[in-house]
């Protein structure tokens, strides 16, 4: 038994085929692509978050250096020095801020000292939110580009949908 295939047959399986592959790329990798972008997105807002936490650490160390100031002005006022417990807190806090093992005792001569530690720690703090801030552009510009990428494949399914369901609907058109 010879096979005959017709015209409209043709048209038909390759409509069909048409909606198929648009199906598939749609369910496989625009999905995936998708997954993939919104993975950015969630860098990004992690990166956002560590940018805000760094700039309250900042903040926190300028603080401790008005803190300082306020004591040793104050000291040197009523011409005293810091009760040793209060600077035995400040110097346990301001060894864990700037990562030290030791610090120098409070007063208006390691003042110049304790200030540019607290300065270099800020700067340490600053170029990590730099990094991250520029980390973030890179991001953004990924994110842009995979969402073209989507958009193209997307418009390119529904194409093969249109598409395969008119060469589906020639078998109907044939016959009238």
């Amino acid at each position: 038994m010879a096979w005959s295939i017709t015209r409209t047959q043709v048209l038909v399986s390759i409509g069909l085929l048409f909606n198929v592959v648009a199906a598939l790329m749609t369910n496989f990798y625009i999905d995936r692509v998708s997954q993939d972008a919104h993975k950015l997105v969630q860098q990004q807002t992690a990166n956002d978050n560590l940018i805000r936490q760094t700039w309250l650490q900042i903040d926190a160390l300028e603080r401790k250096r008005e803190l300082i100031l306020s004591l040793l002005t104050s000291a040197a006022h009523n011409q005293q020095t810091i009760p040793s417990q209060v600077q035995a807190l400040l110097q346990n806090d301001l060894k864990y801020w700037l990562d030290m093992a030791s610090l120098s005792p409070l007063d208006l001569e390691n003042l110049p000292l304790l200030d540019d530690q607290i300065a270099k720690a800020q700067d340490q703090q600053r170029n990590r939110i730099d990094n991250w801030y520029l980390q973030n552009l890179d991001l953004m510009d990924d994110y842009t580009e995979q969402m073209g990428w989507i958009s193209s494949l997307r418009n390119l399914a529904l194409f093969l949908q249109i598409i395969g369901l008119a060469l589906i609907l020639a078998r109907d058109l044939s016959r009238h």
